[in-house]
């Protein structure tokens, strides 16, 4: 019984830290078959759940975009020093089936914690039992395909799991802290959580980090969008209180929009260095938060 305990205890260490899971998973599926896995990995990639924050910014509810993102993008620092502080490597490149290239360390799954947070925070604000239930599905199968894909160990991919509930629920509690959650802004508290989104940036430039996007990415979307709604609380008041098809527009015009911006912005600020990379989503969180809704606003009023 003693030698039994011992084997099982030996499987469930290589369940949750060795490669076997993932090499069952391959086994499983086709290799043709890994551009699903790669399309549901999306679903937790932070600039695809960051673009369904603008959604719900710009067509259902303006409070919650707003903070969604602020958590998001928060949860996704916590990620980064993490995965600094823990430095523990992914699984072996001979078994990834994407992002070969990934040389960050792999605790936690930033898709599988990014997923959790947005799905979580959304589900408790709105009180909708369909959210969770398709956040649920939405979680697991993003948390799969990353080891399916080789790019996490089962326990990396808990581990995201476990801080994005964390994160989410914690972002719950420090919700009346934040500036601007109901009604008008007031500028200066609003003008001072901006800047203090700058501070973890700092500390990863002092840690020697400055040679990573990822900081600059989320420092700079942060203290963009930051300072766009307040903008936009001043000088658009764009509401979301429309009709189906006004949000069915939003969504076509907003996106189109900020695509095109990306077109335009990577040739002349590309992600390669943390001060471009920094400039260039300060511009796109400042786009998605004022200028995007001020077209919106220009354009429903000419069509009354």
């Amino acid at each position: 019984m003693h030698g039994q305990g011992a084997e099982n205890a030996l499987t469930l260490a290589e369940l949750l830290f060795g490669t076997e899971l993932i090499k069952m998973l391959q086994s499983l599926f086709s290799p043709q078959l890994s551009w699903i896995f790669e399309a549901i990995t999306l679903l937790g990639d932070g600039t695809v759940l960051v673009g369904l924050s603008a959604a719900i910014y710009w067509c259902f509810d303006k409070s919650c975009g707003r903070l969604v993102t602020y958590v998001l993008l928060l949860g996704a620092y916590l990620n980064f020093f993490l995965k600094i502080f823990i430095p523990w490597p992914r699984p072996p490149y001979d078994l990834r089936l994407a992002e070969k290239s990934e040389a960050s360390y792999g605790f936690p799954s930033g898709h599988a914690q990014n997923s959790t947070t947005f799905w979580t925070w959304i589900t408790l604000h709105f009180r909708k039992r369909v959210l969770g239930l398709l956040g649920v599905i939405v979680v697991v199968a993003v948390g799969i395909s990353r080891i399916y894909l080789g790019l996490h160990y089962l326990a990396q991919v808990i581990g995201g799991w476990a801080f994005g509930l964390a994160v989410a629920y914690f972002g719950m509690l420090l919700l009346k802290h934040i500036p601007g959650r109901n009604g008008r802004m007031r500028t200066i508290p609003q003008v001072l959580f901006a800047f203090s989104m700058l501070i973890p940036l700092v500390i990863a430039v002092m840690l020697g980090a400055a040679n990573e996007i990822d900081p600059g990415q989320i420092g700079g979307y942060l203290f963009g969008f930051s300072l766009g709604v307040l903008a936009e609380d001043k000088y658009v008041r764009f509401t979301v209180n429309v009709s189906t098809v006004q949000r069915i527009l939003r969504l076509v015009i907003g996106g189109a929009l900020t695509g095109l911006l990306l077109l335009v912005l990577q040739p002349i600020l590309p992600d390669t260095y943390l001060v471009t990379t920094f400039v260039s989503s300060l511009i796109r969180g400042v786009f998605v938060a004022v200028i995007v809704p001020a077209v919106f606003t220009r354009i429903e009023l000419r069509r009354t």
